[in-house]
């Protein structure tokens, strides 16, 4: 089930911002594609988010990703109990799996991300297409991302 309450990436990023703090995390669909997560890097308190620039990185079995965000910041909290145990962030992403929370002055970009139901429609076109054709599209994503 994908929370209503969230605004979505097509990289699987959610947002929640609560009028003090935006929580990053990643969504249910992205962690259940990463099978056997390994190591999460995260940047700590005080550290810039720039928008579009990678922020941290979550790597499993076969698979490293880039976490990033559309929105620019300033981090003030890390859920720091996922170095602990990585398997909060596979069993409860969305609640106790959250990534970092930060301050920005640009909370207005939230209203261009996706909402729950644009990104179910996003998850409905990634999942009719084969193994093969996610990983070109990962690849393309990534791409873009460092234009």
């Amino acid at each position: 089930m994908i929370p209503e309450h969230l605004k979505y990436t097509s990289t699987h990023e959610w947002f929640f911002w609560d009028k003090k703090a935006v929580t990053i995390g990643l969504s249910k669909f992205i962690v259940d594609e990463l099978d056997e997560l390994l190591f999460l890097d995260l940047p700590k308190v005080g550290d810039d988010i720039l928008s579009g620039i990678s922020f941290g990185e979550l790597e499993a079995m076969e698979k490293l990703i880039d976490i990033t965000s559309p929105i620019a910041g300033e981090i003030v909290a890390v859920n720091e109990r996922l170095y602990e145990n990585l398997n909060i962030l596979s069993n409860d992403p969305y609640h106790h799996g959250w990534l970092v929370k930060f301050v920005t002055t640009e909370t207005h970009l939230l209203n261009e991300l996706l909402d729950a139901k644009e990104y179910k429609t996003h998850l409905s076109k990634l999942q009719s297409t084969t193994p093969s054709q996610r990983k070109r599209y990962a690849k393309n994503i990534k791409r873009k991302r460092r234009k």
